[in-house]
């Protein structure tokens, strides 16, 4: 599909709608904040719109010519000498213009520029609509501030499962119960029982359709992510226990590695191994849900 820098926009009719485009490709070019319009109709603007500092510190200024047919080189020179009574003065000067690229514009732009700098006048340059077009793409939302009609449609069903998705991801955190199932050693360490409170969570509440995913893949992930949460949670609840010190820890009991060792290991292996798959189950939801909801969204 197109991207926002691929599109042909149709250029504002007013020359107020011209200078707020110009003002906001203008601070995306520079990377800049430091950029404002300067005074407003009628006043004397010494042929500067707008004005400001880039990134790197110049002070430059920007004057925005609505004019779609195209300009001359007698308007560049004219704005040029305008500008040169600004104050505090240039670095450089920018003519912006809702005219299409022309070559022969810009070799004598070039030609004209040339000769300021080794005078060490301020140099001049064109930015047409193409380049003003360009600038704007590179930020999604400024784009869509001056041109809403070319925002894609909303699309109900990924917004349904971007939600789902943060919500579970949310709840299921790579930092938080996944790291822990990670890496708990269930050797005869004992362990916080809320600790497995998002994953019983997951299991009673995530298995409704009120949260199914309506993409396929995703809900498929979700589901083989489920069911070996159901595993884990079984053998948390018939195999550990309380600690006798503390209720509210869980443990495989550390004697059963003398009194029962067979118990013992058959249940921290098997608690380890469903702890190894549930943690590449995950990785995978993550991965197919990213896969679909961004490749989705991005999709121009």
């Amino acid at each position: 599909m197109p991207t926002l820098a691929g599109l042909v926009l149709p250029p504002p009719r007013s020359w107020d709608e011209f200078e707020e485009i110009a003002l906001s490709a203008a601070k995306l070019r520079w990377n800049s904040t430091d950029l404002y319009r300067h005074g407003r109709q009628g006043q004397r603007q010494d042929g500067v719109d707008i004005f400001g500092h880039a990134a790197d510190g110049r002070h430059i200024g920007i004057q925005g010519k609505n004019t779609v047919d195209g300009i001359t080189v007698t308007t560049v020179n004219s704005e040029v000498a305008q500008a040169e009574t600004f104050q505090p003065p240039l670095d450089a000067l920018y003519i912006a213009t809702t005219a299409k690229r022309d070559v022969a514009i810009q070799k004598q732009v070039r030609l004209i520029s040339q000769r300021r700098k080794k005078a060490g006048k301020f140099p001049v340059a064109v930015l047409f609509w193409e380049d003003i077009c360009q600038d704007l793409a590179a930020d999604d939302a400024v784009f869509f501030k001056h041109f809403p009609q070319f925002r894609p449609s909303a699309d109900p069903a990924r917004e349904h499962d971007q939600k789902l998705f943060d919500e579970l991801s949310q709840l299921l955190s790579s930092n938080g119960l996944i790291s822990f199932i990670d890496q708990h050693n269930m050797a005869g360490f004992s362990f916080a029982d809320a600790k497995l409170d998002p994953l019983r969570e997951f299991y009673y509440e995530w298995n409704k359709p009120e949260r199914a995913f309506l993409t396929p893949e995703i809900e498929a992930a979700k589901i083989k992510l489920w069911e070996k949460a159901d595993e884990y949670l079984e053998v948390i609840a018939t195999e550990t226990f309380s600690t006798e010190r503390n209720v509210d820890r869980r443990w495989v009991p550390e004697d059963w590695e003398i009194t029962q060792p067979e118990r013992f290991w058959r249940v921290v292996k098997r608690l380890h191994a469903l702890a190894g798959e549930i943690v590449a189950l995950h990785a995978e939801l993550i991965w197919i849900g990213k896969l679909h909801l961004i490749g989705r969204s991005g999709g121009r």
